[in-house]
């Protein structure tokens, strides 16, 4: 039986954002994360990070280093108890390919490979194109702020934190 999931960002949404981050010893992980994702859990939901890392396109780092930060992510959320259900990012630059958000295939692959319910989760992200992806998905699209000045549609929620967002989402059922 296939189980709801909750799509994140990466960067802006459980980390910083600093730009284009391909050092794991710059990870610095967000206030109310570790207590949103122990919220999702033990409500039944995947959580299940969705990044554009276009930083490997341009020539910044390579896929072993987005790992890298990823693993240091995890590293961090484990020593807190808690994880994520999956990792799937974008390495490509510009419009055009399945993968970019807000392009849903990285959402379908999570689902088929983990058996999650789309229809039953929602998006949360600092950017327009999580919202979008929410969006054109047809599941709450959850804005959170992020660094840069919010240009894109409107959310179906602007919430403060990532654990203001899971609480949202549970409360929905």
């Amino acid at each position: 039986m296939s189980r709801p999931a909750v799509f994140l960002d990466r960067d802006g949404t459980i980390i910083e954002d600093k730009g284009f981050l391909g050092d794991p010893q710059g990870v610095v992980i967000l206030p109310t994360v570790v207590d949103a994702l122990r919220l999702l859990r033990d409500n039944g939901y995947a959580a299940v990070v969705i990044s554009n890392q276009s930083g490997i396109a341009r020539g910044y780092f390579g896929d072993a280093d987005v790992r890298a930060v990823n693993a240091e992510i995890a590293r961090r959320l484990a020593a807190d108890g808690v994880a994520l259900d999956g990792w799937y990012w974008c390495a490509h630059a510009g419009d055009g390919c399945s993968c970019r958000k807000p392009a849903p295939g990285l959402v379908q692959q999570a689902a088929a490979e983990h058996d999650l319910d789309i229809a039953g989760g929602a998006v949360v992200g600092d950017r327009g194109s999580d919202v979008a992806l929410g969006h054109g998905l047809g599941v709450p699209a959850i804005l959170v702020p992020g660094p840069y000045p919010y240009t894109g549609p409107e959310p179906d929620l602007r919430a403060q934190t990532l654990l203001e967002a899971a609480a949202w989402i549970v409360a929905r059922g």
